[in-house]
């Protein structure tokens, strides 16, 4: 079966200059609707002088920071149009439209399972690096990690590739490859309505995102390993 990656979650991340963290807060949340007033949160807040962090049962984080907030939901069985964080950075920069937004960041983040660590550790160092003596230094396995950066027709794509491991319950856990991708787009605009309809609409445009993540994933990192192994095959 072909493999494709399985997204685990996406985060919105909002560039604001001299924005202060403490504004978002449960109630600020609560009553300026944009929150449902019966989410629960799964601990207690963590308030500090320069960060507020709210993490909610169904899945939602919600961190501010001086100068960002971030928006962050967990996928798992979700379908597209049951995720909430979009629409919440968009009340959240209709309540707040004077903050000197500077740059939204979309970035998903997925695995691709395998059987076992060998075949994870495989793909990695055979598929996407060059075998070679490089790789030999010492008397354990190389760890490696993967940086890429891609220009888009607007801003820039940048991608994290590592190997790890994906815990589940029951103190289980099985070997992964993960995608961790960074759609970053500066704002433009030289009026605040300008620069506002422009963060509305890169914020609209997560799914365009998503859907890139997954395409290249799927169709330039795993399709390679797929068309190596039928290579071997014919060999």
């Amino acid at each position: 079966m072909d493999k494709k990656v399985q997204i685990q979650e996406i985060a919105i991340t909002i560039a604001a200059k001299n924005f202060n963290p403490t504004i978002l807060n449960p109630d600020f949340l609560r009553y300026g609707d944009l929150i449902p007033e019966d989410w629960e949160l799964a601990r207690s807040p963590v308030y500090t002088k320069t960060a507020v962090q709210l993490i909610f049962k169904n899945g939602v984080g919600i961190i501010a920071q001086p100068n960002r907030m971030v928006f962050v939901e967990a996928l798992n069985t979700k379908n597209l149009d049951e995720i909430e964080i979009p629409l919440i950075t968009r009340k959240c920069i209709e309540k707040l439209p004077k903050l000197d937004y500077q740059a939204v960041g979309i970035n998903p983040r997925g695995y691709v399972t395998y059987d076992s660590n060998d075949e994870a550790y495989s793909y990695f160092h055979q598929t996407l690096l060059n075998s070679g003596e490089w790789q030999n230094v010492g008397n354990a396995k190389m760890n490696a990690s993967l940086q890429l950066a891609y220009s888009l027709e607007r801003g820039q794509f940048n991608l994290t590739v590592n190997q790890g491991m994906l815990n589940l319950p029951e103190d289980k856990s099985i070997p992964i490859v993960l995608f961790s991708g960074n759609f970053n787009y500066d704002i433009s605009g030289n009026l605040q309505s300008e620069r506002l309809q422009d963060l509305n609409q890169l914020v609209e445009n997560w799914q365009s995102n998503l859907e890139t993540f997954r395409r290249v994933i799927d169709k330039k990192f795993l399709q390679q390993e797929i068309e190596q192994k039928n290579l071997a095959l014919l060999s």
